[in-house]
């Protein structure tokens, strides 16, 4: 019996548009991916002394199409979508990313009257009064009318502070949060993942570790909570996580909804020592800006541990991430 490997990419890895999706040009656009991954951790694990990954127990379940179509008929039919609770999926989609992208800012140490004073100054002393009522333990919203204005400022701040495109962020927070709050398009992402469970059991493996990139990271932890299969989960390694910002983690499987309690997903049983979940961040990739994410999680226990790294091309790139020997090694000796 052996140990298996699954790979969750993230956003934004569906093939361009010019290309005809034959079955055999998807098959080698994966296969592409797939080495990117597998580059880094080959890397990675030679710097740690490790041996190499196994190619034909590397499991890479392919959701990006299925996302990026998902959303694009979303899109082209105007944003109209069946209302859930009386809201529509839409407005739910907007309002998650909007948190998002000020649990963000705050992290960086965005305060909204600084902003607004220099842009409009008219608007400064009613985001002082949030910001005093907030400081002083009150509950206090933004409103319809002064939020917007302070999501603009908050997504130019982590513009200015992160060096990523305002695009770029609006894109990745968007998409998050479609996957969040659309039942419909999960329900579609977590069966290509479970598919790829069911195969790494069918194919003869009795254990699995599992590595989640980016919107990855939110899907993997989302197919682990509801895991029923028999192979053993030994370790969850995250990348360029986004699964601390507040209004992610209370929409993550395993709590109750809209709550933010949520822990390391029970099924994970290592092998050998207590590390459970391991989560690697840059403090620049703006996807993972919330950080640590231990005491969001797991606070107090060994079970879990945050890695901080730098990576050199790219914050946010997973051939980075995996290139780091303090994350294959872990990889490496749980695949053991």
């Amino acid at each position: 019996m052996s140990t298996a490997l699954l790979l969750v990419h993230g956003r934004s890895q569906q093939m361009p548009a010019g290309l005809v999706r034959t079955d055999s040009s998807v098959a080698d656009f994966v296969a592409a991916k797939r080495r990117e991954w597998l580059a880094g951790l080959a890397k990675g694990m030679t710097l740690a002394g490790r041996p190499g990954v196994t190619p034909d127990a590397v499991y890479f379940p392919y959701y990006g199409n299925v996302l990026a179509d998902a959303i694009a008929k979303h899109v082209k039919a105007g944003g109209r979508t069946p209302e859930l609770e009386g809201t529509s999926i839409e407005a739910l989609a907007a309002t998650t990313s909007d948190d998002m992208v000020l649990d963000a800012a705050a992290e960086l140490g965005f305060v909204a009257s600084r902003r607004l004073e220099q842009s409009e100054p008219e608007l400064a002393a009613a985001a002082r009064d949030v910001e005093k009522s907030r400081a002083a333990g009150e509950e206090a919203s933004w409103g319809d009318l002064l939020k917007p204005k302070v999501v603009r400022e908050a997504l130019r701040f982590l513009s200015d502070k992160t060096g990523a495109p305002q695009l770029i962020i609006t894109q990745f927070l968007s998409d998050v949060a479609y996957y969040l709050e659309d039942d419909a398009m999960r329900d579609e992402v977590q069966a290509v993942v479970t598919t790829s469970l069911a195969k790494i059991t069918d194919d003869g493996h009795s254990d699995v570790v599992v590595v989640g990139h980016s919107l990855g990271s939110c899907v993997a932890y989302d197919a682990l909570q509801r895991y029923a299969g028999s192979a053993r989960v030994r370790l969850f390694v995250t990348a360029g996580c986004p699964d601390g910002y507040p209004a992610v983690k209370r929409n993550l499987w395993g709590g109750p909804e809209g709550a933010a309690e949520r822990g390391i997903p029970s099924v994970i049983n290592p092998v050998s020592g207590t590390l459970r979940w391991l989560n690697v961040y840059d403090e620049h990739d703006v996807v993972a800006l919330v950080h640590p994410l231990t005491p969001l999680f797991a606070a107090g226990s060994d079970a879990m541990r945050d890695e901080r790294t730098q990576n050199p091309s790219d914050p946010h790139s997973i051939q980075d991430y995996l290139s780091d020997p303090d994350v294959a090694g872990p990889i490496a000796d749980a695949l053991a």
